[in-house]
């Protein structure tokens, strides 16, 4: 380890590196983890975690400075090329990066640097472990049809789903397909030959919105997608770590409010005990798979029967990490102990009905709520007066924030600040089209955007750039 890495180690660890003084803590090699995806929430969650556990906890991103680099449990954050723009360079950063810095754990936090970390899993120096799934069977899960294909066979209810390959296959399923109806890529992201391409979840309320979706979406006209029915019912979270297929530790929640409203990331959670049919399913599911690592199992509970209908599986760590370690269940540090093949301190139960809330995220819903269409929204949603009455007085004991800790509030000043420049800058966009609108832009010179040629040569530079971090 650095000489400036065990500093700032020892700052993190504050009053516990000193406690231990020049006893055992200097006999035992302090052990390095490498967390990637810095600006992402569970990655702020697994920090915390490794680092309170007197782990020397590395935060990369591609950005300068990220959400969990600004933890206190961090000892240094790496700036890497970007696993979605580059993904060839980030590889290469990673495999070096892990080899010269002597990485003990790499620990992924996306679906696109679990993936990278999956593939190169032969190719990761002999000291360095994951607890990652193979790359055929990441690959599996991650494609919903399949996933959906097997859960059936498993008899787990699943949503009616069509299966399309491109726009083309859309008309001859138009009599078959009830509104309103949700399009879903069969991948969160889409690899390409250069990069990965992002996509999201639509709706369909009638025929030429299906139409018009296949048309003016690329992924969906160019890439498979899956036309389902729409479930309607609370979210249901479960939350699993498996060692080759063998389950050892579970924990389900309940989503209360999601970013968007009408589906997403939650945003306001719930800890719920797990009913035994998940733990059946689970088993059916990812045990006849070999599955390692973590993964998240999501379910809606069907209003119409009273049963839970299994939507995706996420095989990597998942955005509302934070309230499972709050409960008793500190999934990052068992995720460490399997990828060192250490016996795993598994707890015997957690709590009940602690709550997390990921305040700017619940803003963000809020905001959504109040000035966007509900025409995506079920019937379920509170009224706009209601959302706001509720984001007011969410407040209780039972209540911790995903993102801002008393021992350690600079990730949430982070956030804030982030938050700040992202509306300024939206402020400004609208302004501007306004301005343009009521004519105000036409005495001025036009401002020129970027040059489209100019900028894809600067992204070519910078994946082939420096593999140092």
């Amino acid at each position: 380890m650095e000489a400036g890495d065990e500093e700032n180690h020892r700052r993190a660890l504050g009053n516990f590196a000193v406690a231990r003084g020049d006893d055992v803590g200097v006999r035992r090699r302090i052990m390095k983890a490498f967390v990637t995806d810095g600006d992402e929430r569970p990655a702020l969650a697994i920090t915390r975690s490794l680092g309170r556990r007197g782990v020397s906890v590395l935060v990369g991103d591609e950005r300068p400075v990220s959400l969990a680099s600004s933890s206190r449990y961090c000892v240094r954050h790496v700036t890497y090329p970007s696993p979605y723009r580059c993904p060839g360079a980030f590889d290469r950063f990673l495999l070096d990066f892990l080899e010269r810095e002597r990485i003990d754990v790499v620990v992924p936090v996306t679906d696109v640097t679990t993936h990278s970390v999956a593939r190169n899993r032969a190719a990761l120096p002999h000291h360095c472990s994951a607890a990652a799934p193979s790359v055929d069977v990441f690959d599996f899960v991650t494609d919903k049809w399949s996933l959906l294909q097997h859960a059936d066979r498993c008899g787990i209810p699943i949503p009616r789903t069509h299966f399309v390959d491109g726009a083309a296959e859309v008309k001859p399923l138009l009599a078959r397909i009830e509104y309103p109806a949700v399009i879903k890529p069969a991948r969160s992201r889409v690899r390409t030959d250069l990069d990965w391409v992002p996509t999201s979840v639509h709706y369909a309320h009638s025929e030429a919105d299906l139409l018009r979706l296949y048309t003016e979406v690329p992924y969906l006209a160019a890439y498979p997608s899956l036309i389902q029915e729409r479930i309607v019912g609370p979210g249901l979270g479960i939350f699993v770590l498996c060692d080759h297929g063998r389950l050892r530790a579970m924990f389900a929640h309940r989503r209360l409010r999601e970013k968007p409203p009408s589906g997403g990331a939650s945003v306001l959670c719930e800890s719920l005990a797990v009913d035994p049919r998940f733990r059946d399913q689970a088993i059916c599911l990812l045990g006849s798979l070999g599955w390692h690592g973590v993964a998240m199992m999501e379910y809606k509970l069907d209003r119409r029967t009273g049963n839970p209908v299994l939507m995706e599986v996420n095989g990597r760590f998942w955005g509302s990490l934070q309230l499972s370690v709050d409960a008793g269940v500190d999934f990052p540090y068992l995720s460490y102990q399997l990828a060192l093949g250490q016996p795993l301190d598994l707890p015997s139960a957690y709590a009940v009905g602690v709550r997390s809330r990921w305040l700017l995220g619940d803003l963000d819903h809020l905001l959504l709520r109040l000035f966007h269409s509900d025409r995506d929204l079920t019937d379920l949603a509170p009224s706009k007066l209601r959302s706001l009455i509720e984001f007011l007085t969410c407040a209780g004991t039972g209540v911790r924030h995903d993102v801002f800790r008393g021992d350690d509030p600079r990730p949430m000043f982070h956030e804030l600040w982030r938050y700040a420049k992202t509306l300024a800058g939206s402020a400004g966009e609208r302004m501007g089209q306004q301005a343009g609108r009521i004519g105000w832009a036409t005495a001025s010179k036009p401002v020129r955007g970027p040059d489209p040629h100019r900028e894809q040569s600067r992204a070519t530079q910078a994946c082939r750039s420096s593999r140092t971090a």
